[in-house]
Formats: C-alpha cells, sequence, structure tokens
C-alpha cells in the first residue's frame, strides 16, 4: 500500500524517497563498465547536523513504479554497498567539470557530461527487491541534483569561468609540477590540477578515506590573505600521501597540506591593512533576494567569491560553496542572489541555505524543468522546437479534463448529472481542438466521462460547503485531510524574475487543513493530473516550484517558507496527496532550473554574433548547444524529437555517444532520408535565428518589465501606465477588459497622444511587483480608453483600486515557430521531401507542355480585364507542377493578377490557399473575390478586415457541433486565407490544397514561408524584389544572408513572369520611381493614368500668394509632382527640442508637415488622401501626436507597403550635426535602396519629400531623390514663423 504524504513532524518514510533523492538518481548515469562514485557523503558534520533538524519537516514522498512502467529494470547497477559512516572532511563539492568521461571525445569538443541512465535504472540502485533501502541516511546527506552535468554549453572548463586568465595557463613555464600520471600541482594555490581526474587512482584503487585531511582551523582574514597564494613545496611523495579522495569527499579537485605558518612569519609584519585598498562599500543586503551582476568571479579554496553589484550600484561579496560551484559564474552575467551570514558576518550560499539563480531574466516553465528530471535534452528541445510535438488524444483529453475540474471547482457542481452536463457542453465548444487531434465527439465524452464519479466524489468530499456524513474518499488514509474553501484563481499566471520561472496554475484554492494540534488556513496551489496516481518527481517538483514562486510573491524566504501544495489524480478513484518538501528538494530543482538555462541563453562570454563574417563559421559557432542525451532505447525510439537530437548530436560538437548507445542505432532511421546540404541548411538558418533573436533581445527585452521603472517604460513609449479597470466581458473564450487611462483635473486624459500599446498589438498587463499576470491583444487604444483580450478575469481577485501597466511586447514565439518549420522540413515524408529538393537543392521547377481547353474557355471571360503580361503570368502559374513566381512592379496590379488566377483554379475545380506575412495583405486579396467563391479566413476575428467578418471561421464555423461537421464544412471550402505565422492552424494539418499563393512574398523568411506550403501540391511566390526584404534587425545576420527570402532563393527566368504596366503613378511620378530604382523598367499602362493630376481647390488656400514653397507644394502642375522641401538652417530661435538626445525624431520637419497638410485639406483634399510616411519609429510617433486633430494617416515605410494615396508626405528626419560628413554605418535605413523604393512608389499623384539636404547627402539612394525631384528651399525665416506657430503640437 502507497504510504500517506505527512505534513507532520516525522521523520520519512522508510521505503518513500524524496525529490533530491529522484533528481540524484534520475540523473547520475555513469558508464556500465564503470563503477559509479560511492553514496552521496560529501557535506561536512556542521552539514548532517544541519539537516538533522530539517529532515523532520520534510514530507514522506513516493515514487510509483507505474509512473516508469516503459522503462527497464537494472537492479545491478554496481553502487559501492559500503561507506564509512564518519569522515571528517573539507566541506568540497564534485564539480561534474572534472568528472573522468569513459567515451572518448574529439579534441573540439568541449563540453563534458556523465552518462544520463534511465529512472527505473537508477531507481534500483536505492531500492532493492526488499524494499529495505534506509531513505534517513539519503535524507540526511542530502544528496546532490548536480549528479546531473552542470558542464555550461559553453565552458571550456570550470576554471576558465571562476579563475582569471593568469591562473590558468597550462605551460611548463608556470612554474608547476606534473606527476608521471598527468596531475599537475600548482604550487601557488596548493591544487592538484588533474588533466582526468577520476575516482580511481592509477592503480585501479580507490584511495583510502583515511588519506583525507581534517578541516584546518579558520584563519583570520589577513592570514588567509597572506598564506593563500603561495605555499611551500613538497615533495611529488608527500602531496600524492595527502590527497583528498574524491570519491569520500565529494570533490575531484584534490587540495595538499602545504604548510604555510612559515611564510605567514616571513612576510606577515611586512603588510598592513592599511594599505588595502577597499573594493567600495558594500550595502547590498543578501538577506532578500537580489538580482545582480556579477563583476569578478574567483576562486578560493572551496568556494567562490562572488563581486556583485545591483540595479542602484550596491555592492556585496557573496561565497559560493557546495554544489553551487558548478553554476558557470563569470563577469557580467546576471544572477538572482538570496544568502545567508556564516560566523564571519560573510554572505555565503551553501549546500544548506541560500539561492543562486542564474540568468533569472530568462523565465523558463516549471513544466519544462520538472521534464528536464528524465531527459534534459529533450527539456531543451521542446523550449525550443515546441510544436514537433503535435497534439494527440492523451493531450486533447487530459485539457478537456482539466477545463472541467476547473469549472467544478469555480461553480462548486457536486452533481453528477451536472458534470455530464457541462462536460458535453465543453466537448461542443472544443470541436476544433478535438478536430486536431483526429477525436470524434464521442470518444472523446466517452474518455471524459470515466473522470465525472471520481470527480463527484472529490467535490462533495473537499469542496462541498457540507460534506456529506459518509465520505467516500476519506477512508483512503493516504489521502488529504483537509477542505478546500474557496477558488481564488484558475489559471493563474506567475511570473517570477527573482527564481527565472514562469507557470500556470490550475487553481489557487483557499484550504482549512486539520492537523493534530487544531485546524490551519493556507493559500495553496491545486495540480490536476490526469493520468496515474504516480506521485511522480516531476509532478510533486511542479508543485514546489509554484510553492517557492508563491513564496516569493508574498514577500516570504522561498528556501525556508513553509509551502503546500495539493496533487489531485481523477483517474479511477480520487487521489488527493499534499506535497511539501524542505530546502534541499528546493535547492536541486533551483540547480535543474540553472543548467537548463545555459542552454536557452547566452552568456557574456559567449562570442558576440555581429563580429561573424562567414555563415559557415557563424553556423559551427551558433548552433543550439544540447544537454548529453538519456540512455533509453524506448524512450529515445518513440521521442518526436529524434530526428533533431540525432541531428544535432551527429553534426555539432555535442556530446558523443558510444556504439552501444540506442542514438547510435537509430541513426540511420533518424537521418538516413536527409543529405550533407540539407543538415548544412538546417543549421545555416539555426545561426541565422539565434543571431536575430539575440538582437531582439537586446532591443526589446522582456525583463524591461521588471528592470525598468514604469516611468521610463512609459516615456519610452511601450507603456500605458497607471490604468484602471472599468468593465470585464465574458466573449467566447477570453475576456474583455476595459481600462481608463490616468486622467487629469479637467477630466481629459492626461495624455497628448496614447502612449503604449497600439491597437492590433499582443501586450502584457501588470501590476506593481507583479510583471505580466496576463496578456493579450488590443483591440482598442485611444486616448481615454485601452481595450484588451485576456484569457482570464482580472476583476474576479484583485481589487477596483488596484492600478495596471500594459506594455507592448515581442514574443520570441516567432522564433521558436521558425525552428519549429525547419524541423518539420526535416520529416521523412513524401511534401518534406519534396519541398527539400525545390527549396534546398534548388530543382528548376517543370511546366506542362498543354494546358487542358477548359483553360482557354475560363481564360476567354475571366481574362479579360487583364493586360497581356497579366494573362500570361496567370497562365504560367496554372501550367506549374512546382511553383511558379509572379514578379510585380509597383502599381502593375498584382492583387488583380491573383484574384483572376484564384478565380481560374476554383472553375478547374482545385482548392486555393492564400497566405501573406501580413493581415492586412490576405485581406486585401480575400476582399476581390467575388461572393460566389466560398471563402474561409482563418485566424482571429479582432486582426481581420471588417468586410471579412462574415467570411471568418468563427461566423462559418458557429453551427458546426462536432468535429465532423467542422471537417466537411473545411473541405468544402474553395478558398482558404491565413498569415505565414498562421498557417499551423489544425486545418492546414489535415488537408492539402492543390495551390499555394504566397502575397508580398519577398517580405517573408524563408523559414516563415515554408509552413504554409506543407499544405499545398505546388505554390506561386507573388513580389516584388525590390523593395523590403523580411525584417531582420541584426546587421550580422542581415550581412550573412538572412535577408534572402525564398523569392530571391528561387528566382529564376524559366519560372518568372514580370508585370510591368503599372496602373497607380502619374507618368512624373513613375519617372521618379524608375530613376530611383526601377531603371526604366516602369511603364504606364495607359495615357489617362500618365496624365493624372492631384484634384485640389488652390483658391481656397489664402496663403498660398504669400507662400511660394507652399503654392509650389499644392501645385497640381506635372513639374511639381515630385517636390523636395530643403530644412537647411541652423539658428532657429523658436525650433521645439526633440525630446532626447538620441531620438529620431524631428520637430522642425514635423512643423512643415503640418503646415503641408493644413493647406491641402483648405484645398478640399480629402484627409483619407493623405499619407504621411517617416523611416523611424520616433518621428512617426511625433508625427500621429502633431497630425492627430488633423485625422491623416501616418505610418512607417514597412506598414505602407503594398498601398497608396494620392499625396505622400515623406518625412527624412535626419537632423544636420557634426557627423555630417561621418561614414554611413552598415544597415542605416536612409542608406536602404529598397525601403526608399517604397517610399517613393506609395504616392499616385504627389510626392512632397521633406528633409535637410546637408544631413542627406551622405546616402546616395536619397541623393539619388533629390536630384531627381524639383526642390524648393525653406529659409529660416519661414521656418521659425511655422516653429513658432506649430511648437504646441510637437513639443
Amino acid at each position: 500500500m502507497r504510504k500517506t504524504l505527512s505534513l507532520k513532524k516525522a521523520g520519512p518514510s522508510k521505503n518513500q524517497k524524496s525529490i533530491t533523492d529522484f533528481l540524484k538518481s534520475a540523473n547520475n548515469g555513469t558508464n556500465q563498465s564503470q563503477k559509479p562514485l560511492a553514496a552521496d557523503k560529501k557535506d561536512s558534520v556542521q552539514e548532517r547536523i544541519t539537516d538533522n533538524k530539517t529532515a523532520k519537516r520534510k514530507a514522506s514522498l513516493i515514487i510509483d513504479d507505474n509512473d516508469f512502467e516503459e522503462f527497464d529494470e537494472n537492479p545491478n547497477n554496481g553502487r559501492s554497498k559500503s561507506t564509512p559512516k564518519k569522515i571528517k572532511t573539507e566541506n568540497k563539492t564534485e564539480s561534474p567539470y572534472f568528472k573522468n568521461s569513459p567515451k572518448k571525445r574529439s579534441p573540439n569538443k568541449e563540453n563534458i557530461f556523465t552518462k544520463t541512465m534511465s529512472p527505473k535504472k537508477n531507481l534500483m540502485i536505492y531500492f532493492d527487491a526488499s524494499g529495505s533501502k534506509n531513505t534517513k541516511e539519503s535524507d540526511k546527506s542530502s544528496p546532490k541534483l548536480g549528479k546531473i552535468s552542470l558542464t555550461p554549453p559553453n565552458a571550456k572548463n570550470s576554471i576558465d569561468n571562476h579563475v582569471s586568465p593568469d591562473k590558468t595557463n597550462n605551460s611548463v613555464n608556470d612554474k608547476s609540477c606534473i606527476f608521471q600520471n598527468g596531475d599537475k600541482v600548482d604550487h601557488k594555490r596548493g591544487v592538484v590540477t588533474p588533466k582526468k581526474l577520476s575516482p580511481i587512482n592509477s592503480n585501479g584503487h580507490v584511495p583510502s578515506p583515511k588519506l583525507r585531511r581534517s578541516k584546518t582551523p579558520k584563519k583570520s582574514p589577513l592570514q588567509e590573505f597572506f598564506c593563500s597564494p603561495i605555499n611551500i613545496l613538497s615533495t611529488p611523495e608527500k602531496i600524492l600521501t595527502e590527497i583528498l579522495s574524491p570519491s569520500k569527499s565529494g570533490s575531484t579537485v584534490k587540495v595538499l597540506d602545504f604548510g604555510t605558518e612559515e611564510l605567514c612569519d616571513d612576510f606577515g609584519d611586512e603588510w598592513d591593512l592599511n594599505d588595502m585598498e577597499e573594493d567600495g562599500i558594500e550595502n547590498l543586503d543578501l538577506t532578500t533576494m537580489q538580482r545582480c551582476e556579477i563583476l569578478s568571479a574567483k576562486n578560493v579554496t572551496n568556494r567562490i567569491e562572488l563581486k556583485l553589484k545591483s540595479a542602484d550600484d550596491k555592492r556585496a561579496t557573496c561565497f559560493v560553496e557546495g554544489f553551487w560551484i558548478d553554476t558557470p559564474l563569470v563577469p557580467g552575467d546576471i544572477v538572482s542572489v538570496l544568502a545567508s551570514r556564516d560566523s564571519s558576518g560573510h554572505y555565503i550560499v551553501t549546500n544548506t541555505s541560500g539561492l543562486l539563480v542564474l540568468r533569472p531574466d530568462h523565465l523558463i516553465s516549471s513544466t519544462s524543468v520538472v521534464a528536464g528530471v528524465f531527459c534534459k535534452r529533450k527539456a531543451v528541445l521542446q523550449e525550443r522546437w515546441r510544436g514537433i510535438d503535435s497534439a494527440n488524444m492523451a493531450m486533447t483529453t487530459g485539457i478537456l479534463i482539466h477545463e472541467l475540474v476547473q469549472i467544478a471547482l469555480s461553480d462548486k457542481i457536486t452533481a453528477t448529472d451536472r458534470l455530464r452536463s457541462v462536460t458535453d457542453d465543453i466537448i461542443k465548444e472544443s470541436v476544433e481542438r478535438l478536430f486536431d487531434a483526429g477525436l470524434s465527439e464521442e470518444e472523446a465524452r466517452n474518455v471524459v466521462y470515466k473522470y465525472i464519479p471520481p470527480l463527484a466524489d472529490f467535490m462533495n468530499t473537499y469542496v462541498a460547503d457540507k460534506p456529506p456524513t459518509v465520505a467516500n474518499v476519506k477512508t483512503d488514509k493516504n489521502n488529504w485531510s483537509g477542505h478546500i474553501d474557496k477558488i481564488l484563481d484558475i489559471e493563474e499566471n506567475l511570473c517570477c524574475p527573482k527564481l527565472g520561472l514562469k507557470g500556470k496554475i490550475d487553481a489557487t484554492v483557499q484550504v482549512t487543513i486539520h492537523e493534530r494540534n487544531g485546524r490551519k488556513k493556507a493559500v495553496v496551489p491545486l495540480e490536476l493530473k490526469s493520468g496515474k496516481a504516480s506521485m511522480s518527481a516531476e509532478h510533486r517538483g511542479q508543485l514546489v516550484l509554484y510553492g517557492m514562486m508563491l513564496n516569493l510573491q508574498a514577500n516570504e524566504d522561498p528556501t525556508q517558507a513553509a509551502q503546500r501544495g495539493l496533487l489531485l489524480y481523477l483517474k479511477d478513484r480520487v487521489d488527493i496527496r499534499e506535497v511539501s518538501c524542505g530546502y534541499p528538494e528546493r535547492r536541486d530543482l533551483i540547480m535543474l532550473r540553472n543548467q537548463l538555462v545555459q542552454y536557452v541563453t547566452t552568456s557574456p562570454q559567449d562570442i558576440d554574433p555581429e563580429n561573424l563574417l562567414d555563415i559557415e563559421e557563424a553556423a559551427l559557432m551558433l548552433h543550439q548547444k544540447l544537454p548529453e542525451p538519456v540512455d533509453h532505447h524506448s524512450a529515445c525510439t518513440k521521442c518526436p524529437y529524434l530526428t533533431l537530437c540525432s541531428l544535432h548530436l551527429w553534426h555539432t560538437d555535442g556530446p558523443t555517444v558510444s556504439e552501444s548507445h540506442p542514438l547510435s542505432n537509430l541513426q540511420g532511421e533518424a537521418l538516413g532520408h536527409l543529405s550533407p546540404q540539407h543538415i548544412q541548411y538546417f543549421l545555416h538558418w539555426t545561426a541565422l535565428l539565434r543571431m536575430e533573436e539575440r538582437g531582439q533581445m537586446v532591443t526589446s527585452p522582456l525583463h524591461a518589465l521588471w528592470t525598468d521603472s514604469v516611468e521610463k517604460r512609459e516615456k519610452r513609449g511601450t507603456c500605458a501606465a497607471n490604468l484602471k479597470l472599468l468593465a470585464v466581458t465574458h466573449l467566447e473564450d477570453r475576456y474583455l477588459h476595459v481600462f481608463r487611462r490616468n486622467i487629469g483635473d479637467n477630466g481629459d486624459a492626461d495624455v497628448k497622444m496614447p502612449k503604449g500599446p497600439q491597437e492590433g498589438e499582443f501586450s502584457i498587463v501588470s501590476i506593481k511587483d507583479r510583471p505580466w499576470i496576463a496578456a493579450g491583444v488590443v483591440t482598442v487604444a485611444n486616448n481615454k480608453e485601452i481595450h484588451i483580450f485576456l484569457e482570464r478575469n482580472l476583476s474576479s481577485r484583485l481589487s477596483k483600486q488596484t492600478v495596471y501597466h500594459i506594455d507592448t511586447y515581442e514574443s520570441y514565439a516567432t522564433t521558436v515557430q521558425n525552428l519549429t518549420n525547419l524541423g518539420v522540413l526535416l520529416e521523412d515524408s513524401d511534401r518534406a521531401y519534396r519541398l527539400r529538393r525545390l527549396i534546398i537543392d534548388k530543382e528548376l521547377p517543370q511546366f506542362e507542355a498543354k494546358l487542358p481547353r477548359d483553360v482557354g474557355r475560363l481564360g476567354t471571360r475571366l481574362m479579360k480585364s487583364l493586360n497581356i503580361q497579366q494573362q500570361r503570368a496567370v497562365l504560367k502559374a496554372i501550367a506549374a507542377k512546382d511553383y511558379a513566381l509572379m514578379k510585380g512592379l509597383p502599381g502593375t496590379g498584382k492583387t488583380q493578377t491573383i484574384s483572376v488566377l484564384i478565380q481560374m483554379l476554383v472553375a478547374l475545380k482545385q482548392r486555393v490557399l492564400v497566405t501573406a506575412h501580413t493581415h492586412s495583405a490576405v485581406d486585401t486579396v480575400l476582399s476581390r473575390l467575388p461572393t460566389s467563391l466560398r471563402v474561409m479566413r482563418l485566424g482571429s476575428r479582432a486582426r481581420l478586415a471588417a468586410e471579412l467578418q462574415p467570411r471568418s471561421e468563427l461566423t462559418l464555423a458557429a453551427h458546426c457541433g462536432t468535429p465532423g461537421e467542422l471537417a466537411a464544412l473545411y473541405d468544402s471550402m474553395e478558398v482558404v486565407g491565413v498569415t505565414c505565422l498562421g498557417a499551423a492552424h489544425a486545418m492546414l494539418a489535415r488537408t492539402t490544397f492543390d495551390l499555394c499563393i504566397v502575397d508580398e512574398a519577398t517580405q517573408v523568411l524563408q523559414c516563415t514561408v515554408l509552413r504554409p506550403l506543407f499544405a499545398a501540391k505546388k505554390f506561386v511566390l507573388v513580389g516584388d524584389p525590390e523593395q523590403l526584404p523580411p525584417v531582420v534587425r541584426s546587421r550580422a545576420a542581415r550581412r550573412l544572408g538572412m535577408e534572402e527570402s525564398l523569392f530571391h532563393r528561387l528566382m529564376c527566368e524559366e519560372a518568372t513572369s514580370t508585370l510591368q504596366l503599372q496602373y497607380r503613378m502619374n507618368q512624373a511620378l513613375a519617372d521618379v520611381a524608375n530613376r530611383v530604382a526601377y531603371d526604366n523598367r516602369l511603364q504606364c499602362a495607359d495615357s489617362n493614368i500618365a496624365q493624372a493630376r492631384l484634384t485640389i481647390d488652390v483658391q481656397k488656400i489664402p496663403q498660398l500668394s504669400i507662400s511660394p514653397w507652399l503654392s509650389m507644394a499644392c501645385s497640381p502642375e506635372p513639374q511639381y509632382a515630385a517636390l523636395f522641401l530643403d530644412v537647411m538652417c541652423h539658428n532657429i530661435e523658436d525650433a521645439p527640442d526633440a525630446p532626447n538626445k538620441n531620438s529620431c525624431s524631428n520637430p522642425i520637419e514635423a512643423c512643415v508637415v503640418i503646415a503641408l497638410v493644413e493647406a491641402l485639406k483648405e484645398g478640399n483634399v480629402k484627409p483619407s488622401d493623405i499619407g504621411v510616411i517617416a523611416p523611424y519609429r520616433d518621428q512617426v510617433s511625433l508625427l500621429r501626436r502633431s497630425l492627430q486633430h488633423l485625422a491623416v494617416e501616418v505610418s512607417t515605410v514597412d506598414q505602407f507597403q503594398g498601398r497608396d494615396k494620392p499625396v505622400i508626405i515623406y518625412s527624412c528626419t535626419k537632423r544636420s550635426g557634426k557627423h555630417d560628413d561621418k561614414k554611413v554605418k552598415e544597415g542605416e535605413v536612409l542608406n536602404d535602396q529598397r525601403r526608399l523604393a517604397v517610399s517613393v512608389t506609395r504616392a499616385k499623384h504627389k510626392l512632397l519629400v521633406v528633409g535637410n539636404s546637408i544631413a542627406l547627402r551622405r546616402y546616395a539612394p536619397l541623393q539619388k531623390l533629390i536630384q531627381t525631384c524639383t526642390s524648393t528651399q525653406l529659409d529660416t525665416n519661414i521656418v521659425n514663423k511655422l516653429c513658432n506657430k506649430y511648437k504646441m503640437y510637437v513639443s
């Protein structure tokens, strides 16, 4: 019978293993041929005494073998049986950096790993057949989680990470003694530096514990200062007799006992404390958790001395000991530290107290952390390639069960019949989820119904206000003794930067716990598990991490504060257990988190990708580092990440496995279908994505939410601060929250312009001291209110007086999705094989020699509105067997051509998928299609154009009550539209289209466009290679080819049709475009287009008579169609100042733009016919604020791609200054020929360019534009008047 979980102050159960034990055993696998180290007896006597005091508080935790029923048992793993009971020892730990690896490694493989065995094999270390393992002894010793390799992915060795370079010279000149066995003695430090350290000596014997040196008396700081650097040289024979036993002491760093008193006597009087300069006042309190930068990391005997600095420039010194020394600590890194003081008053983090969180600004989900208990490698792959492991039956039914339990808890539903009714409702609302998993409604209902009787028992026993007199559940003495009084939250979002963790709690509940000494109230997390009641380390560990996060949220010590959590199992019967733990389990979970974070973040010592000049070098340096794989054939065979795991194993410098390892046997199955070119392409793009991700983390870091003040974020324009919640409305599966901005004394919003998130942007909601309590898409953002859809109701638990902040957030999910797309391209499937041949191997496309007669008949009717170039492009696309390219110059009718192509294909009984990088591009194509076509637009309704709402998936699928009905609806659609990033939709995974059309294909990253291509037999790419490329922030990534779109990669004469006849610009503007970008390839389609003019009534603009420059700007004459307004002035008396020195904004140009817009409006030009473009976001923000009263559209160049206006005003923004003659930097926006090509081709009749000719003379593309346009100069007097008039709008 399973042992109960006890919260009483009693010793642990004899046959119950703690989380720490399990974590150790699940990860400390050794080579089968080598005996593992003896049981952990690494802690000092002092530590054992401390552990004895805390052991009584530990919960008796359970391991159920059912959780590992797949795994084979191996009871004979060679563990040493005998260990001395008492050993005097230095408080040292075993560093996995120095472990002797039995596997052969190539010289360039820098990471040292230990072999990981399956949990079941390792469990047998502790449990023999009779179950006689004494867990008291293991609990006392607090076994180390860190038997998992702690080697950082980029560290060469631990010395490199902890000691300055001058201490690590391995040459003979460093005055060290090298033994015959290869070990080296550093006489300055008294340390043997092993060539390959092992607990077994050269004779094959384990050194006797009698050789262990007793702990030396504590010296004063001055004595330590004198004595530690230099020691008297001993002979090798004497040294060898004093080497510590690593297998007993837990350390592979062998410390030698050199006499030191003589040196102290000789040199002591030459030093004086007054001669020693202080590093600075140390005033940082580390007894509360602090986020710090490491100033220095110095290896001192048995520990690391860290010099730390907080964000407010407070300093502290902390010593790291025990298991924590394996953490790679280097100057410049960020850590979160909680320390205690030792007897000397020093801050210390040891095996028994404190926490050290590496790179806490990177939040790892608690689910990912506990997933690393079995296989850290898979945990990292899941974190980076999320989506490879697609939805399955177990996952989907688990979600349904969670929803049922959450509703039952929220509404306190106890009746079985009502629970069945709720289940039916949930299943009806989850039709798309069932369709994705391939489940029928009946199958889902049968599975979930089995959980209803146990759920009803649970609700009646633990949740009902008046529990029944006869409890069906509490008769099981193993179950929790308590009552759930109140449901405080469902799916509570936890974001804990201090621990570097995040998570979502199934339910946060207030409970009454029945104890011997009475009842006690508590707030605890409750986690539901739909599988077997295993009480596995993963399940318990998740609650421990939640508990630590809640401790910090309540300003409690996460290492010592009492924490409870409830695990609820409902399979077959109610099984509810309370989880509690002591410090060792908390410590080891954080250490596991620290290991994982090394593989998903960068270290200050990592190479700067901006310095890489060669893509092959980048692929070599920036590939994904991974932990060592687990040694388990069944798990590896079934793993969805087998191909990715194997590729990194065999084609990067990751860990090496033996020939008997499962991955060696599976190599052919995993990689046999891939060529070296395919693997190189994958590594190439993985490196580029990592470069771009690093750039994104610098420009828009998530940690700004907690490292920058609200005021700073608001000033930057990324945060709407100090909001009040007005109302919450439940709509579908989301909650619409309406927030009111800060209102001034006059009753108006205290902002000139809506700051922070804009409509359509994904944003994060935070409150004081709690970042990221919810997230969603903003639907309304004006100067009074912000409306945002969130996944939970914030008003249910937070008071009305709560002040909220909403920040824009550029999710890193795009990188993960792109990596996933690359992973899918490596699949062993027919479609993946076909795409690899076309995209990677660049096989030329094939075309039909003859088209069916129906094409000619349909073409006569449908293509009569197209010109000859457009007709040829349509026919070429229809004839393609693989793919075709359509190069459409600006205004040449690409959208119209696409519309006719779609109608032709539908008439030929073919189904079409339409995709693009932006929502607006997809909507533009679909809105051109006749209503007779059956069209569905996938995606969030909030992001769709108003005219497409009737064609949205939500509207069309509203009547579908079963997965079968939904499948029939999907199959009936002739045309489906979705963005490239939305192409992971379930429909596309289960449907094959005849053709996929990618509009604006030159703007999409190669790896982003892959996903929709998987859903079609062939594809057509439409775009203009002369205009905007994909957005890439990293200069190095741009330099190494990340801007190359799939259109560019596949462009060839055989596949390409070109559209040159344009219907947008008059002849004057077409001439400008040809000179700037198109080399006379653009042609006006007819004379009406060429002679078109701006419709304006100049008689209604009175100031024209006194303003010659304004008269030219408003003139409809062709010679003034393209006009450059030169604001070349220096001494402007009333010039408004820019917001700050680093701002890319120009208030003077903003004043000129206001004057232009006002004059045009006076001449009866509609505001909707005027567009204002600027190359910098800061200038766009300034212009939006300044022109708000004139109701004209202001956007960046990128946002105007694919659109046009009769009048375009372009503000160049650049101001003149002392750097006017400085060389143009790589990647400067104003030097981008393609971006300028977009800007000058947006106008139909009038292009007005405002700029400073002196500031712009460095930029060749702009010089070409200025020379092409008619120019007029605005003198100082004119500019002074404009600034004086409009200063109130731009200040």
